[in-house]
């Protein structure tokens, strides 16, 4: 439950689209966006490693101190665009009706993820080729992964009746980011070009054979073996 508040409080701060933002929150978003731009530059021009927080505010005109009012670190500075997104999916996840069987709440929400993804295809293209180029930094985006998995986990065993075995959830959840992540960097190692969700399409549909989840009072195949 922890990854799932994590994940819903990053997208929180990022504001509901849905309310009036005030100006407050405006010159945040802005801040929040050059000092974004600024860093990826920088990580470009001199190395992730070699950038150093004080680096990124300098450039921005302003104390470190300043600074961490906005991110806690580098490493929130190259993922928290990915984590907004996924936070999105969770939140699209959760209006789903109660009654969907699992694989098509997924399918649902991760074509939801993938359609958010090309719609920032220039920003996520940079943040990607940074990333990839700083040995370092790839456990933190496959840890976002996995946050992700554990939060969507959560929320389809609390929302959708039909999801009544954790483990089998958990897997299945992670089948689906399985695919999200090889369509991702496919679709990135071709510089963001063509369809992702077509391409995502094409991962899902192989899981077509895959059986549905079994409903509550069924019998889990032990004890029917065991009869």
């Amino acid at each position: 439950m922890e990854e799932k508040q994590k994940l819903s409080g990053t997208f929180s701060a990022q504001s509901d689209d849905s309310q009036p933002v005030s100006l407050r929150e405006r010159k945040k978003r802005l801040a929040q966006a050059t000092i974004e731009e600024t860093a990826l530059r920088l990580f470009q021009q001199q190395g992730y490693e070699q950038t150093s927080i004080q680096d990124i505010a300098d450039a921005v005109m302003m104390s470190s101190r300043t600074f961490f009012r906005y991110f806690t670190s580098k490493e929130e500075v190259l993922f928290a665009p990915m984590r907004a997104i996924m936070s999105d999916g969770l939140r699209f996840l959760e209006r789903v009706a109660p009654t969907e069987s699992p694989h098509a709440a997924l399918r649902a929400t991760f074509e939801e993820l993938a359609s958010l993804y090309q719609q920032q295809r220039a920003s996520f293209l940079l943040h990607y080729q940074v990333a990839m180029q700083i040995p370092s930094v790839v456990p933190i985006y496959l840890a976002v992964l996995i946050e992700t998995e554990l939060a969507l986990c959560d929320a389809l065993c609390s929302h959708l009746e039909t999801a009544t075995n954790r483990n089998q959830i958990r897997f299945l959840v992670a089948l689906y980011m399985t695919a999200l992540r090889v369509a991702l960097e496919e679709w990135l190692e071709q510089e963001a070009q063509g369809d992702l969700v077509s391409l995502l399409h094409g991962y899902l549909d192989s899981f077509s054979s895959l059986p549905t989840m079994p409903r509550r009072n069924d019998p889990s195949p032990q004890r029917t073996s065991e009869r």
